[in-house]
């Protein structure tokens, strides 16, 4: 009996020793590396982050895991098995299944679409697949809802009568129209449909068997629930699908559903020739042509390459639907991969990647929580108006503000033209005048949409709001700030219930409304700089913490060789 007592603390022991590696088989931490970068997605999970995360070099996984509640009704958590769905990151699949075609002899990048669709009209007989590849054909950014169900055919012939935003080859423009053109192209010259044959020639010899619309037979339960605003919203197998899968204004472009694990089993096939022979795989990661102008990214066949601060090259893609949203990324040199996932609207994986990439590379140093924690707080400038500060899982300043009086400071840019901002000022005034007497016209010229289009949508969206917070008492446009391909307008509308912001967004160059966003409070985010100083590059502001002479601490604000002080609130005793 002593000695299988003995024996039995041997063994536990020994389980004790691996569990700095790995907790179960579905969560791995290695090493002092795989600690450092728990230790940040934990916080980030604090913070409000759900999700999975995969870090590897090569094979070695320094960690993979799921953090947050993928289902918080059923309280399931997240593990490094939850599935959900890659979003765009899709592309590299059609993107590789084009290569294969071409690898087998059926197809090649530089055939006209007219070899595989008939009635092409002349001004896209030009469009090859090395268009729709880079994003070059001209077509525009979607042409329906993703879940809409529309079929093969039915999309085709929409695509092919659409209007181009320019001719072929001429500049980037991304679009998932294109993407699932190349779908269909797919499925015509290989005689199987999509995913049958991204299972077949790519996932199957990349071991990859959660990865996929159908084929995989996921249960709703294994997938990560969405939500937005604190309301769920759901998963992908929630919404109408056809019954081969999405239909087509997704397939091919967006919306399968893996894991981390399955997409590092994606990178290994790749690094390793498994699916792709060394010539395609080149001309797959290729810089084809650049995103932006002004930027250093390039898009390749599904990927983006750019080099980092640090001179290392990054291959990647990210995507989303506005509620859930997941990144993949690899720099070749250091045989570094990373994967993540977010089910949490606003909470983007990009941020945790970067931020996880920089602890890998030892280009992050943490700030101390306790400093952090002594600078938050609500402060007061000589006007009265306040400012909230917090710190997210990133170390940033998050600066919320509710007063007119602190926009040339917390949202201008410096390039306004004051011209440009009146008019726009004016439209707003003109549009929420009309809309609180029932007259949607100004709306819907600032769409630039048909009034018997935009007046059940608006009316609907009005009619929520002041069920929601009742009648509008009044609304005050606080002014348009300027970005470099849009302009911002501000206003604050006053509800018998609470007061909300609504932005609306004016695109530079033609001078139409793109789009409007509610929220809560106007919000700014600051970079760490110092422990003490914080930056924001869009709009040349610094935030600098200081203690006068009494030992209080005084928030400064910087910009354009102009300073603005603010005291800290006083909390109230007993608040939490």
């Amino acid at each position: 009996m002593k000695r299988s007592l003995l024996g039995w603390l041997v063994f536990s022991l020994f389980l004790l020793s691996q569990t700095a590696m790995t907790f179960g088989a579905e969560e791995i931490i290695n090493g002092d590396l795989g600690g450092k970068i728990d230790r940040y997605m934990r916080k980030a999970e604090a913070n409000g982050y759900a999700g999975s995360v995969l870090v590897a070099r090569g094979e070695n996984i320094v960690l993979a895991k799921g953090y947050g509640l993928a289902d918080r009704e059923n309280k399931i958590r997240q593990t490094a098995e939850t599935v959900f769905s890659i979003g765009s990151i899709t592309k590299q699949f059609t993107g590789a299944a084009i290569l294969k075609l071409e690898m087998m002899g059926k197809l090649s990048v530089v055939d006209p679409i007219s070899k595989y669709f008939g009635g092409v009209p002349a001004d896209k007989k030009d469009i090859t697949l090395h268009h729709l590849l880079t994003h070059t054909a001209g077509f525009k950014g979607a042409l329906g809802d993703d879940y809409e169900p529309i079929g093969r055919e039915e999309f085709v012939k929409l695509a092919l009568g659409s209007e181009l935003l320019f001719k072929p080859g001429e500049r980037y423009e991304y679009s998932n129209v294109g993407f699932s053109l190349l779908g269909i192209i797919v499925e015509l010259v290989s005689g199987k449909g999509y995913e049958e044959f991204l299972y077949g020639e790519l996932f199957k010899p990349a071991g990859m068997e959660r990865t996929g619309y159908l084929r995989p037979g996921f249960a709703k339960t294994e997938l990560a629930v969405g939500y937005r605003d604190g309301q769920r919203w759901g998963t992908a197998l929630d919404r109408p699908w056809r019954p081969e899968g999405p239909g087509w204004h997704l397939r091919a472009n967006g919306g399968i559903l893996s894991t981390v694990g399955d997409m590092h089993r994606w990178y290994l096939a790749l690094r390793n020739n498994t699916v792709l022979s060394a010539a395609e795989k080149e001309k797959y990661f290729r810089p084809q042509v650049k995103e932006y102008p002004d930027g250093n990214s390039f898009y390749g066949y599904g990927w983006v390459t750019q080099k980092t601060e640090r001179g290392a090259t990054l291959i990647w893609h990210n995507g989303g639907n506005g509620i859930y949203n997941a990144f993949m990324g690899f720099e070749p040199e250091s045989d570094l991969v990373i994967v993540a996932s977010s089910n949490i609207a606003g909470k983007i994986s990009d941020d945790y990647a970067d931020r996880i990439e920089r602890i890998v590379t030892g280009d992050y140093k943490e700030l101390d929580e306790r400093v952090l924690a002594e600078y938050s707080g609500t402060y007061r400038i000589s006007s009265g108006a306040e400012i909230d500060v917090r710190f997210d899982e990133n170390d940033n300043l998050q600066a919320a503000y509710r007063a007119k009086d602190l926009l040339g400071f917390l949202a201008a840019s410096g390039q306004e033209d004051k011209a440009e901002s009146e008019r726009c000022d004016g439209k707003v005034k003109d549009m929420l005048n009309g809309i609180l007497t029932g007259d949607f016209t100004a709306l819907a010229q600032a769409w630039g949409e048909p009034l018997d289009v935009v007046k059940p949508r608006a009316s609907s969206f009005w009619e929520a709001k002041t069920r929601e917070l009742g009648e509008v008492k009044g609304f005050e446009v606080l002014g348009t700030v300027a970005r470099p391909r849009n302009l911002l307008t501000y206003v604050r509308l006053d509800f018998a219930g609470r007061s909300q912001f609504l932005t609306y967004i004016w695109d530079k160059e033609s001078g139409r409304l793109q789009e409007m966003r509610e929220s809560e409070n106007l919000e700014r985010e600051f970079e760490p700089r110092s422990q003490s100083e914080f930056f924001s590059p869009p709009i040349g502001t610094m935030i600098i913490f200081k203690k006068d002479e009494k030992g209080e601490i005084v928030l400064m604000i910087r910009k354009n060789g102009m300073e603005s002080r603010a005291k800290k609130v006083p909390a109230l005793k007993g608040a939490i």
